[in-house]
Order: C-alpha cells, then structure tokens, then sequence
C-alpha cells in the first residue's frame, strides 16, 4: 500500500483535518481510507480469519487495483462465510458457481477455487504460525517512497513456505503485501502516528 498511485514529488505524510499526520495514501488517492489506515491496515493480529481474508484479498487484487478490492471486499466477506476458514473448507463447486454469477463481487474462478482450496490446507496448517516466524528482525524504515519495496527476504521465504505447504496464488509480492496488511512488516512512512516497528514475541 505504501507509496500506491501517490506521485513520487509529494511528501510521503500529510497532516489531517484533524491534525493527526498519517501516510499521504490514507486520503489523497481518490478515496476516503483514513479509518483503514487508522484502525486496521498495519495492525497486528494473529486471528486466523482476519489473517485469511488479508491473504485472500491481497491475491484477488492481482491485476485489479486495491480500490476495486476495497469498494467488494464486504461482498467477499459474506460470500466467503467472514472468512472463516472451515466454513470456507466445507464450501462445494455448486458455491463457486453460485460466486460465478456474483456481479457484487469479483468473479475470478482461479481465486475463488484456490480459496476454498486454501481454506481446506488451514484444517491442517495455523497460517498465524506460518506467518509470523517470518517476521523481519531487522526494521525495514520508510522514510521515503524509494524505500518502498515490492518484496523482501523475509517475503520471499514466507512464499516459499506457503506454496510447500500446498496454498496457491501466494507469491513473494502478494506475501509482502499480506506481511505489511496485518503488521508482521512496518508499511507506515515515518512521521505517520501509526509508524511503529511491530512487537515480537
């Protein structure tokens, strides 16, 4: 997210109407994301229904823009059962084509089925677990948009540990999107009021 459709002259943080500084994406990219970026994104959990509708919507935002994502994601949201991984486990193919003919959501059959097929792996696997070891040991600071980065060593090993293990459309891009989406990776520019390394264990 850090750096999305911003043109790169503009300073990385702007102060709000309210006075509070935030990363300059949270209001000025053509829509109102101030309470995503205040309440969620960058925020760390370990909920394995918030951590797989993250990686869910990172991956269907291949090839579309996260805006599309965004303005859906509550339509994906209950046509995926909130995410909640053994309800999405026990969906059928007469679901995926009731998705099909969805044109609330994004209708991407590769997606959908690899969800479910996702959500079937997390029957055997804590995605919180596989996540989480991969987290930087070192902070990775973003004090300009030139430090932003598609990718990191720590992203690249998280893919590889997902595709291992069998979860599909998880390559290093959408895990270092997933790793900053749900605060394993600091994805706020300095000076934003949110730009705090991330705990750990």
């Amino acid at each position: 997210m850090a750096g999305v459709d911003v043109p790169a002259h503009l300073p990385t943080v702007v102060a709000g109407a309210d006075g509070v500084v935030r990363c300059r994406w949270a209001s000025e990219t053509g829509r109102d994301l101030i309470a995503y970026h205040d309440d969620e994104w960058g925020k760390p959990t370990r909920d394995e229904a918030e951590l797989f509708e993250v990686l869910v919507l990172t991956y269907f935002e291949n090839g579309l823009s996260w805006g599309t994502v965004f303005d859906k994601r509550d339509n994906l949201r209950a046509a995926f059962h909130g995410f909640d991984p053994a309800a999405v486990a026990a969906m059928t193919d007469g679901d995926v084509e009731r998705m099909m003919a969805d044109t609330s959501i994004i209708r991407n059959r590769r997606k959908i089925e690899a969800t479910l097929h996702n959500a079937r792996l997390l029957i055997e696997h804590s995605l919180a677990r596989l996540a989480w070891k991969h987290q930087p040991r070192q902070h990775h600071r973003l004090r300009s948009w030139a430090d932003g980065r598609m990718t990191s060593p720590e992203s690249d090993q998280l893919a590889r540990a997902l595709r291992q293990a069998g979860f599909r459309h998880v390559g290093p891009v959408v895990a270092h999107s997933f790793m900053q989406t749900v605060g394993i990776e600091n994805g706020h520019f300095e000076g934003c009021f949110r730009a705090v390394p991330p705990p750990r264990d």
